[in-house]
Protein backbone atom coordinates (compact mmCIF):
# COMPACT_ATOMS: atom_id res chain seq x y z
CA UNK A 1 0.00 0.00 0.00
CA UNK A 2 1.56 3.32 -1.07
CA UNK A 3 1.44 6.46 1.05
CA UNK A 4 -0.65 8.24 -1.63
CA UNK A 5 -3.15 5.41 -1.73
CA UNK A 6 -3.38 5.40 2.09
CA UNK A 7 -3.97 9.15 2.17
CA UNK A 8 -6.71 8.85 -0.46
CA UNK A 9 -8.43 6.24 1.70
CA UNK A 10 -8.17 8.53 4.73
CA UNK A 11 -9.57 11.42 2.67
CA UNK A 12 -12.57 9.30 1.71
CA UNK A 13 -13.10 8.27 5.32
CA UNK A 14 -12.99 11.92 6.38
CA UNK A 15 -15.53 12.98 3.74
CA UNK A 16 -17.80 10.08 4.69
CA UNK A 17 -17.53 10.95 8.40
CA UNK A 18 -18.46 14.58 7.75
CA UNK A 19 -21.36 13.66 5.45
CA UNK A 20 -22.68 11.00 7.84
CA UNK A 21 -22.43 13.31 10.85
CA UNK A 22 -24.09 16.19 9.04
CA UNK A 23 -26.92 13.99 7.78
CA UNK A 24 -27.55 12.50 11.22
CA UNK A 25 -27.42 15.73 13.18
CA UNK A 26 -29.48 17.71 10.69
CA UNK A 27 -32.36 15.38 11.51
CA UNK A 28 -31.72 15.40 15.27
CA UNK A 29 -30.86 19.01 16.05
CA UNK A 30 -33.76 20.98 14.56
CA UNK A 31 -36.65 19.76 16.76
CA UNK A 32 -34.77 20.12 20.04
CA UNK A 33 -34.63 23.91 20.32
CA UNK A 34 -37.26 25.37 17.97
CA UNK A 35 -37.59 28.50 20.12
CA UNK A 36 -33.88 29.33 19.92
CA UNK A 37 -30.89 28.91 22.16
CA UNK A 38 -31.89 28.18 25.76
CA UNK A 39 -31.17 25.73 28.56
CA UNK A 40 -33.87 23.09 28.86
CA UNK A 41 -35.33 23.35 32.41
CA UNK A 42 -35.46 19.56 32.66
CA UNK A 43 -31.68 19.29 32.21
CA UNK A 44 -29.54 19.17 35.32
CA UNK A 45 -27.13 22.06 35.72
CA UNK A 46 -23.60 21.59 36.99
CA UNK A 47 -23.80 20.06 40.47
CA UNK A 48 -21.64 20.89 43.52
CA UNK A 49 -20.14 17.40 43.42
CA UNK A 50 -19.09 17.94 39.82
CA UNK A 51 -17.15 21.07 40.77
CA UNK A 52 -15.20 18.99 43.28
CA UNK A 53 -14.59 16.04 40.95
CA UNK A 54 -13.61 18.26 38.03
CA UNK A 55 -11.14 20.14 40.21
CA UNK A 56 -9.65 16.95 41.61
CA UNK A 57 -9.37 15.35 38.17
CA UNK A 58 -7.86 18.49 36.68
CA UNK A 59 -5.23 18.87 39.40
CA UNK A 60 -4.47 15.14 39.32
CA UNK A 61 -4.00 15.09 35.55
CA UNK A 62 -1.65 18.09 35.66
CA UNK A 63 0.26 16.58 38.56
CA UNK A 64 0.65 13.21 36.86
CA UNK A 65 1.73 14.80 33.59
CA UNK A 66 4.41 17.06 35.08
CA UNK A 67 5.50 15.13 38.17
CA UNK A 68 5.14 11.46 37.23
CA UNK A 69 6.89 10.95 33.95
CA UNK A 70 6.41 7.75 31.93
CA UNK A 71 8.94 4.98 32.64
CA UNK A 72 12.43 5.45 31.24
CA UNK A 73 12.46 1.92 29.84
CA UNK A 74 9.49 0.78 27.76
CA UNK A 75 7.13 -1.90 29.00
CA UNK A 76 5.88 -2.49 25.46
CA UNK A 77 7.78 -2.14 22.19
CA UNK A 78 6.64 -2.54 18.60
CA UNK A 79 3.39 -2.45 16.69
CA UNK A 80 0.35 -4.70 16.73
CA UNK A 81 -2.03 -5.78 13.99
CA UNK A 82 -1.48 -3.36 11.08
CA UNK A 83 0.60 -0.81 13.03
CA UNK A 84 3.88 -1.55 11.29
CA UNK A 85 2.47 -1.61 7.76
CA UNK A 86 0.57 1.62 8.39
CA UNK A 87 3.71 3.26 9.75
CA UNK A 88 5.69 2.20 6.71
CA UNK A 89 2.99 3.56 4.38
CA UNK A 90 2.22 6.83 6.12
CA UNK A 91 5.24 8.16 7.98
CA UNK A 92 7.13 11.09 6.52
CA UNK A 93 10.83 10.45 6.00
CA UNK A 94 12.40 13.90 5.61
CA UNK A 95 13.28 15.94 8.75
CA UNK A 96 11.59 19.06 7.35
CA UNK A 97 8.49 17.09 6.42
CA UNK A 98 8.33 15.57 9.90
CA UNK A 99 8.57 19.01 11.49
CA UNK A 100 5.76 20.35 9.30
CA UNK A 101 3.37 17.47 9.87
CA UNK A 102 4.00 17.54 13.62
CA UNK A 103 3.24 21.25 13.64
CA UNK A 104 0.04 20.50 11.76
CA UNK A 105 -0.96 17.99 14.43
CA UNK A 106 -0.42 20.66 17.10
CA UNK A 107 -2.42 23.18 15.07
CA UNK A 108 -5.33 20.78 14.45
CA UNK A 109 -5.58 19.84 18.14
CA UNK A 110 -5.42 23.47 19.28
CA UNK A 111 -7.94 24.56 16.65
CA UNK A 112 -10.48 21.96 17.75
CA UNK A 113 -10.20 23.09 21.37
CA UNK A 114 -10.45 26.77 20.37
CA UNK A 115 -13.58 26.11 18.32
CA UNK A 116 -15.35 24.15 21.04
CA UNK A 117 -14.36 26.09 24.15
CA UNK A 118 -13.64 29.52 22.71
CA UNK A 119 -16.24 29.86 19.96
CA UNK A 120 -19.09 27.45 20.72
CA UNK A 121 -19.06 27.62 24.51
CA UNK A 122 -18.19 31.28 25.02
CA UNK A 123 -18.40 33.58 22.02
CA UNK A 124 -21.61 32.26 20.46
CA UNK A 125 -23.84 32.00 23.58
CA UNK A 126 -22.52 35.28 25.02
CA UNK A 127 -23.12 37.05 21.70
CA UNK A 128 -26.70 35.71 21.80
CA UNK A 129 -27.18 36.97 25.36
CA UNK A 130 -27.16 33.51 26.95
CA UNK A 131 -24.55 33.76 29.69
CA UNK A 132 -26.24 30.96 31.65
CA UNK A 133 -25.80 28.59 28.70
CA UNK A 134 -22.19 29.72 28.27
CA UNK A 135 -21.43 28.91 31.91
CA UNK A 136 -22.87 25.40 31.67
CA UNK A 137 -21.04 24.68 28.42
CA UNK A 138 -17.66 25.81 29.77
CA UNK A 139 -18.12 23.77 32.93
CA UNK A 140 -19.01 20.65 30.94
CA UNK A 141 -16.00 21.24 28.69
CA UNK A 142 -13.69 21.49 31.69
CA UNK A 143 -15.19 18.35 33.22
CA UNK A 144 -14.75 16.27 30.08
CA UNK A 145 -11.21 17.50 29.43
CA UNK A 146 -10.21 16.89 33.06
CA UNK A 147 -11.30 13.25 33.08
CA UNK A 148 -10.16 12.54 29.53
CA UNK A 149 -6.71 13.94 30.25
CA UNK A 150 -6.49 12.13 33.60
CA UNK A 151 -7.24 8.78 31.97
CA UNK A 152 -4.74 9.37 29.17
CA UNK A 153 -1.87 10.58 31.34
CA UNK A 154 -2.40 7.72 33.80
CA UNK A 155 -2.34 5.20 30.97
CA UNK A 156 1.03 6.56 29.81
CA UNK A 157 2.53 5.32 33.07
CA UNK A 158 0.74 1.99 33.03
CA UNK A 159 1.38 1.05 29.39
CA UNK A 160 4.84 2.58 28.92
CA UNK A 161 4.68 1.91 25.19
CA UNK A 162 7.69 2.91 23.12
CA UNK A 163 7.31 5.41 20.30
CA UNK A 164 7.33 3.95 16.78
CA UNK A 165 10.86 5.32 16.25
CA UNK A 166 12.22 3.87 19.51
CA UNK A 167 14.14 0.93 18.06
CA UNK A 168 15.46 3.05 15.18
CA UNK A 169 16.64 5.63 17.71
CA UNK A 170 18.36 2.90 19.74
CA UNK A 171 20.35 1.92 16.69
CA UNK A 172 20.97 5.51 15.55
CA UNK A 173 20.40 8.41 18.02
CA UNK A 174 20.35 10.83 15.08
CA UNK A 175 17.47 8.99 13.39
CA UNK A 176 14.98 11.58 14.64
CA UNK A 177 15.38 14.99 16.30
CA UNK A 178 12.94 13.78 18.97
CA UNK A 179 14.85 10.61 19.85
CA UNK A 180 14.73 10.41 23.64
CA UNK A 181 11.79 12.80 23.98
CA UNK A 182 8.84 11.07 25.62
CA UNK A 183 10.12 7.73 24.37
CA UNK A 184 7.60 5.66 26.33
CA UNK A 185 4.54 7.92 26.02
CA UNK A 186 3.14 6.48 22.83
CA UNK A 187 -0.05 4.83 24.12
CA UNK A 188 -2.57 6.33 23.88
CA UNK A 189 -2.06 9.44 21.76
CA UNK A 190 -2.54 12.58 23.84
CA UNK A 191 -3.05 14.77 20.77
CA UNK A 192 -5.68 12.42 19.35
CA UNK A 193 -7.38 12.21 22.73
CA UNK A 194 -7.56 16.00 23.17
CA UNK A 195 -8.86 16.60 19.66
CA UNK A 196 -11.42 13.79 19.91
CA UNK A 197 -12.60 15.09 23.29
CA UNK A 198 -13.32 18.40 21.57
CA UNK A 199 -15.18 16.58 18.81
CA UNK A 200 -17.30 14.66 21.31
CA UNK A 201 -18.16 17.84 23.18
CA UNK A 202 -18.99 19.66 19.97
CA UNK A 203 -21.32 16.94 18.75
CA UNK A 204 -23.03 16.67 22.14
CA UNK A 205 -23.55 20.44 22.38
CA UNK A 206 -24.68 20.97 18.80
CA UNK A 207 -27.01 17.98 18.91
CA UNK A 208 -28.86 19.26 21.98
CA UNK A 209 -28.55 23.04 21.62
CA UNK A 210 -29.23 25.16 18.54
CA UNK A 211 -26.01 27.08 19.08
CA UNK A 212 -25.88 28.41 15.53
CA UNK A 213 -29.65 28.63 15.13
CA UNK A 214 -29.63 26.39 12.07
CA UNK A 215 -29.69 22.60 11.95
CA UNK A 216 -27.23 22.34 9.07
CA UNK A 217 -24.84 24.86 10.59
CA UNK A 218 -24.83 22.93 13.86
CA UNK A 219 -24.32 19.66 12.00
CA UNK A 220 -21.39 21.10 10.04
CA UNK A 221 -19.81 22.35 13.29
CA UNK A 222 -19.87 18.81 14.68
CA UNK A 223 -18.55 17.41 11.41
CA UNK A 224 -15.74 19.97 11.34
CA UNK A 225 -14.43 19.00 14.78
CA UNK A 226 -14.74 15.32 13.86
CA UNK A 227 -12.63 15.98 10.75
CA UNK A 228 -10.07 17.86 12.85
CA UNK A 229 -9.86 14.91 15.23
CA UNK A 230 -9.30 12.52 12.34
CA UNK A 231 -6.71 14.87 10.85
CA UNK A 232 -4.88 15.16 14.17
CA UNK A 233 -4.70 11.38 14.47
CA UNK A 234 -3.45 11.03 10.89
CA UNK A 235 -0.77 13.69 11.37
CA UNK A 236 0.49 11.95 14.51
CA UNK A 237 1.00 8.73 12.55
CA UNK A 238 2.58 10.58 9.62
CA UNK A 239 4.84 12.40 12.08
CA UNK A 240 6.02 9.03 13.42
CA UNK A 241 5.03 9.88 17.00
CA UNK A 242 2.30 7.27 17.32
CA UNK A 243 1.10 3.97 15.92
CA UNK A 244 -2.38 3.73 14.44
CA UNK A 245 -3.51 1.75 17.50
CA UNK A 246 -2.34 4.64 19.72
CA UNK A 247 -4.46 7.21 17.92
CA UNK A 248 -7.48 4.90 17.63
CA UNK A 249 -7.54 4.34 21.39
CA UNK A 250 -6.91 8.04 22.01
CA UNK A 251 -9.84 8.90 19.76
CA UNK A 252 -12.15 6.37 21.40
CA UNK A 253 -11.33 7.62 24.91
CA UNK A 254 -11.58 11.27 23.89
CA UNK A 255 -14.78 11.13 21.89
CA UNK A 256 -16.38 8.73 24.34
CA UNK A 257 -15.77 11.00 27.32
CA UNK A 258 -16.36 14.22 25.40
CA UNK A 259 -19.75 13.04 24.17
CA UNK A 260 -20.94 10.96 27.12
CA UNK A 261 -20.10 13.33 30.01
CA UNK A 262 -22.45 16.17 28.96
CA UNK A 263 -24.99 13.78 27.46
CA UNK A 264 -25.38 11.44 30.43
CA UNK A 265 -24.91 13.98 33.22
CA UNK A 266 -26.80 16.92 31.75
CA UNK A 267 -28.53 16.47 28.39
CA UNK A 268 -31.04 13.95 29.72
CA UNK A 269 -34.55 15.15 30.48
CA UNK A 270 -35.46 14.71 34.11
CA UNK A 271 -31.85 14.20 35.20
CA UNK A 272 -32.21 16.36 38.27
CA UNK A 273 -30.96 13.94 40.87
CA UNK A 274 -27.45 14.25 42.18
CA UNK A 275 -24.78 11.95 40.92
CA UNK A 276 -23.13 9.58 43.35
CA UNK A 277 -19.45 9.16 42.60
CA UNK A 278 -16.62 7.59 44.57
CA UNK A 279 -12.97 8.41 43.86
CA UNK A 280 -10.34 5.85 44.89
CA UNK A 281 -6.61 6.59 44.68
CA UNK A 282 -4.50 4.03 42.85
CA UNK A 283 -0.87 3.47 43.71
CA UNK A 284 1.58 0.67 43.49
CA UNK A 285 4.94 0.36 41.86
CA UNK A 286 5.11 2.84 39.01
CA UNK A 287 1.34 3.14 38.65
CA UNK A 288 -0.42 6.20 40.07
CA UNK A 289 -3.86 7.59 39.39
CA UNK A 290 -7.48 7.77 40.43
CA UNK A 291 -10.37 5.38 39.89
CA UNK A 292 -13.90 6.77 39.69
CA UNK A 293 -17.09 4.76 40.13
CA UNK A 294 -20.63 5.74 40.75
CA UNK A 295 -24.25 6.02 39.71
CA UNK A 296 -25.53 8.87 37.54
Amino acid sequence: MTRLHSLRILDRITVFAIAFTASTLSQAAAPLQPEGLSWNPSWAKFRPLEYVLTGVAGVASVGIYFCLKPPTQPHWTGGILFDDSARDALRVRSPNGLARVRSLSDLAALTSAALVVGVDSLVVPLARGKSDVALQLVLMDAEAYAFSTLLTTTTFNIAGRARPSYEDCQRDPSFDKLCGSGSTASFPSGHANASATAAGLSCAHHTRLALYGNAWADAIACGTTAALALSTATFRVMGDRHYVSDVVVGDVIGFGIGYSVPTLLHYVSGSTTAATVTLTPLSGGSVYGMAASGVF
